[in-house]
C-alpha cells in the first residue's frame, strides 16, 4: 500500500501532541516533516513542545519553525478578544489549563532545522509529484504565507485537512473557534484558495470526546507513546471539566488527532458537506467566525466540512496505533 505523504503543521499543545503521535504511529502515513506555528503558545514554545514529543517517542522526523506572528490580526485594534480563561483553578485547588507553556516532557535534545517552515513547505510541494497533503491543526499562518509567496503550490497540494472552525459550535468567542480566530485572514486565504480543503471543525471534534476510560486503556498498553497520550487526555479532561464541560461527563476532545485520522480514513467523519465557506475578519462580534453560506444562490462552493464523527471508530483508530506500536517493539 502506498503511503499518504503529509506535512503536519502544528502549534503543539496537548491535543497537537496526541495528533503527532497518532500520525507517526500510522503505517498509512509518511510524515515528511512537521512545521510549527504561533498559536496555542508562542512559536518558540510550540517548536520546543514538538521536539519534546519526537524525542520522547524516538522519532527523527525533521521539524521546521514557522511564523511567530499572525498575518495581520495582531495589528488590528478592532480585534475581538477571546472570551473565557485559558486556565483556572479547579474544585481541588489545582491550576488547570488547556495547554501548559511547555509539555511535561524532558527538554528536547534535538533542534529544529535551519530552514523556515514556509520555505520548507514551498520547496517540498514544488518539488513533488502533486502527491503531498497538508494536515494543519493550528492557525493557518504558515500555509497562507506559503500560498502568497508561491501561488503555484495551491494546485500542487493534493489535499489540505485542517482542524478549525465551527458551524453550530464555537469556543474562543461566541462565534469563533480558536485556530480560525487566531489568524482569520490566513484562514480566509487558505479556505478560498481553490485547493482541495476539508475542515474538521468543533462540531466534529466535540463528537469525538475521550474519557478516563480511554486514558486508562491507553495507559495499560504500557509504551512511552501510550503513556503520554493517556496523560494528555487526563489533563484535557480536567481543563474541560473546569472551563468547558462536554456533553459526555468527564471527557475532552483531542481535536487535532481527528484531523490526522481523517486523512487516513475519511469515514471517521460524518455529515461531510461541500459548501461555500468564508471567514469573517472584519472585527466585531463575529470576528474569526467560519461562515457557511447555505443559500440557494450562494457563490461557488469551495470547501468540504464535516459536522460529525464516528466516536467509536476514532477511539479505535488511536487505540490500534498505540497497540501496534507496542507489538512492533
Amino acid at each position: 500500500m502506498e503511503k499518504i505523504k503529509i506535512i503536519l503543521d502544528v502549534d503543539t499543545g496537548s491535543d497537537d501532541a496526541i495528533a503527532i503521535i497518532t500520525a507517526l504511529l500510522s503505517d498509512e502515513l509518511n510524515v515528511l516533516g512537521i512545521t510549527t506555528v504561533n498559536g496555542n503558545k508562542p512559536v518558540e514554545n510550540t517548536t520546543e513542545n514538538t521536539l519534546r514529543v519526537l524525542d520522547a517517542i524516538g522519532s527523527k522526523v525533521p521539524v521546521y519553525r514557522g511564523c511567530c506572528t499572525t498575518l495581520i490580526s495582531e495589528l488590528s485594534p478592532a480585534r475581538v478578544s477571546r472570551v473565557g480563561a485559558e486556565e483556572t483553578i479547579d474544585e481541588n485547588g489545582e491550576v488547570v489549563a488547556y495547554h501548559s507553556e511547555y509539555l511535561n516532557l524532558p527538554s528536547a535534545k534535538n533542534k529544529a532545522q535551519d530552514k523556515s517552515a514556509v520555505c520548507y513547505i514551498i520547496e517540498t510541494i514544488m518539488n513533488s509529484d502533486d502527491d503531498i497533503s497538508i494536515v494543519a491543526v493550528g492557525p493557518l499562518t504558515n500555509i497562507a504565507t506559503a500560498m502568497r509567496a508561491e501561488p503555484r503550490i495551491i494546485n500542487k497540494i493534493k489535499r489540505i485537512v485542517l482542524m478549525g472552525g465551527g458551524y453550530k459550535v464555537a469556543n474562543v468567542t461566541p462565534a469563533a473557534e480558536f485556530n480560525i480566530w487566531k489568524d482569520p485572514e490566513a484562514a480566509q486565504i487558505v479556505i478560498t484558495s481553490g485547493a482541495n480543503v476539508l475542515l474538521v471543525p468543533l462540531d466534529a471534534t466535540h463528537a469525538g470526546c475521550m474519557t478516563y476510560k480511554e486514558s486508562e486503556e491507553f495507559r495499560k498498553i504500557g509504551t512511552p507513546s501510550s503513556n503520554i497520550v493517556a496523560e494528555l487526555i487526563e489533563e484535557r479532561i480536567k481543563a474541560y471539566n473546569a472551563m468547558q464541560p462536554m456533553e459526555i461527563p468527564d471527557s475532552a476532545p483531542p481535536h487535532d488527532a481527528l484531523a490526522v485520522c481523517a486523512i487516513i480514513d475519511e469515514s471517521v467523519l460524518k455529515d461531510i458537506r461541500f459548501e461555500r465557506i468564508d471567514v469573517d475578519f472584519s472585527g466585531g462580534l463575529c470576528d474569526g467566525m467560519t461562515v457557511i453560506d447555505e443559500r440557494p444562490f450562494t457563490p461557488p462552493k469551495n470547501a468540504y466540512i464535516a459536522l460529525g464523527c464516528d466516536r467509536n471508530k476514532f477511539i479505535n483508530m488511536v487505540r490500534q496505533r498505540l497497540i501496534k506500536n507496542k507489538l512492533s517493539k
